[in-house]
């Protein structure tokens, strides 16, 4: 008695897809083992691309490996030749798109622990990576399937620039994200501000960089933005200049003024990691003698600049103090009218002015 044909074409796939399945497993357990006492990583990686095997390749490899052994008429191998192509392009195109992966992020995770920076454009060298490596497969595939890619290649072209005009914001994003992967004004961790907006940088992607503020919230610019303003980076400082002023009073002796300066100067001198530039009487102001003092912080960090303007400024209060001097703070101006004026005194002091005045004439 004869099988039913459709034994044969069920159950030959079926059982090759077992058996295939049951390979997969075998070997992956076996050079998982392997790896674990080798100091490579392309064992570990060949034990991923067998996990990323997908089932829909092992299934055409079943189908096609069956129809090899069974009977069945030749006028659909062309058909079913094309079909797994197909379908192994799409698993090579994912084997492929975790090898890039892979070595990409082994390089980087190389180049970070030397230099920091180099975390900056991983994101970007994946995208354009992965890019040309669908566009090759794709091409590839339609060239062995009989299409012409010439004519497509040439659409593409025309396409392209469609979609660029049309999206002309995308792609200055995009092309401004690969300036700021290229030139690195900053990098992830850098401290910027950009007008009003200023925070440490968290990421830089393909169309926005996100900045982490001191009040706590994340600011999102399109790169296309930060790159047509300027741009402070305050990570790269290597000494902070600062520039404070004292006041004295307008009544103060030359002598006086030179003693504040060589207070001033003192201070500075005695204060570690600083290096003075300058102390001068720099205005005389309606309501104070202005002296002004520049010195340099030997750091970037923004909390060693306060501690020691901190230390400057109290020994500056205590060696005045010590020396008989005083601080000029900024007064307040008021415009009365006469009713105002005069409401200001009582009786008492208009009689106080008027013995005055009476004894001055006698």
């Amino acid at each position: 008695m004869r099988a039913n044909p459709w034994i044969y074409a069920v159950g030959a796939p079926l059982l090759v897809y077992l058996i295939v399945l049951g390979f997969r497993k075998i070997l992956t357990n076996v050079i998982a083992r392997y790896a674990k006492k080798t100091t490579t990583q392309w064992d570990d990686f060949l034990v991923v691309a067998l996990k990323h095997t997908t089932h829909i390749f092992m299934l055409a490899l079943s189908v096609f490996i069956a129809l090899k052994l069974i009977p069945h008429e030749r006028r659909y191998n062309t058909y079913i030749n094309r079909a797994f192509f197909v379908v192994s392009m799409l698993q090579v195109g994912v084997w492929l798109n975790l090898f890039v992966n892979s070595a990409i992020v082994s390089f980087f995770n190389r180049k970070t622990r030397k230099n920091p920076a180099a975390a900056t454009s991983i994101s970007l060298i994946q995208f354009l990576v992965k890019l040309l490596l669908l566009s090759v497969v794709l091409l590839f595939t339609l060239h062995n399937l009989g299409i012409n890619i010439t004519t497509i290649l040439a659409g593409f072209g025309v396409g392209g620039i469609a979609v660029a005009l049309a999206l002309q914001k995308v792609v200055g994003d995009l092309l401004s994200s690969l300036s700021i992967v290229s030139d690195k004004p900053f990098v992830v961790g850098d401290f910027i501000v950009m007008g009003d907006f200023m925070g440490e940088v968290e990421k830089i992607g393909l169309r926005t960089t996100r900045l982490r503020s001191l009040g706590g919230e994340q600011i999102i610019i399109s790169n296309s933005d930060i790159l047509a303003t300027r741009i402070r980076n305050f990570k790269r400082m290597k000494e902070r200049r600062v520039i404070f002023s004292i006041g004295l009073p307008l009544y103060s002796e030359p002598k006086e003024i030179k003693k504040a300066i060589r207070l001033v100067t003192e201070a500075v001198h005695g204060t570690e990691r600083t290096r003075f530039e300058r102390c001068h009487l720099k205005a005389i102001n309606r309501d104070s003698l202005e002296i002004e003092t520049v010195y340099w912080v030997l750091s970037d960090d923004f909390d060693t600049f306060m501690d020691l303007q901190q230390n400057i400024l109290l020994t500056l209060i205590s060696s005045f103090k010590e020396n008989s001097l005083t601080f000029v703070y900024p007064t307040s101006e008021m415009n009365l009218g006469p009713r105002e004026f005069f409401n200001r005194f009582d009786s008492k002091d208009f009689e106080k002015v008027n013995s005055s005045n009476e004894r001055s004439m006698s």
